[in-house]
């Protein structure tokens, strides 16, 4: 085959990829809600709905001044959420005259509720929901 028609076939196969996509895609719904910590809105965090039988994606998205809007999978869900609070600044470079200051956080969810096997929080998406709301308790060890 000479070089012009494998460019042609090359590309042909790149159009049709970029039109069809690759493989299945996978149906996802709009979930939103709230998100708290011991009744208090969590002003900047994550939120992550991971399958619990490993068999489709990862959905989530940003909570900020508690409340998310997600894109998600359907299926059973453990519900991940992480959450750090502002608490001050400090120098780039320590001992500059001048330096640009970055911000220091702190975490204010435990560690158990960013761990698939640790979290009590669960979600069973079958469509569209609103008001998937989750309060975290600051004492949760897992």
């Amino acid at each position: 085959m000479n070089r012009l028609a494998w460019s042609c076939v090359c590309l042909s196969m790149l159009v049709m990829v970029a039109i069809c996509g690759c493989g299945d895609k996978i149906d996802q719904v709009e979930v939103s809600g709230s998100v708290t910590i011991n009744g208090e809105p969590i002003e900047h965090g994550t939120i992550s709905f991971v399958s619990v039988d490993g068999q489709s994606t990862t959905g989530g998205s940003v909570i900020k001044d508690g409340v998310y809007t997600a894109m998600v999978p359907p299926g059973e869900k453990a519900v991940l959420v992480l959450a750090n609070k502002l608490t001050g600044e400090e120098p780039m470079y320590e001992g500059v005259a001048d330096s640009p200051m970055n911000e220091t956080y702190e975490m204010i969810t435990p560690e158990a509720y960013n761990a698939k096997h640790l979290t009590p929080l669960k979600a069973s998406i079958t469509g569209p929901q609103e008001g998937l709301d989750f309060d975290l308790d600051s004492d949760f060890k897992g």
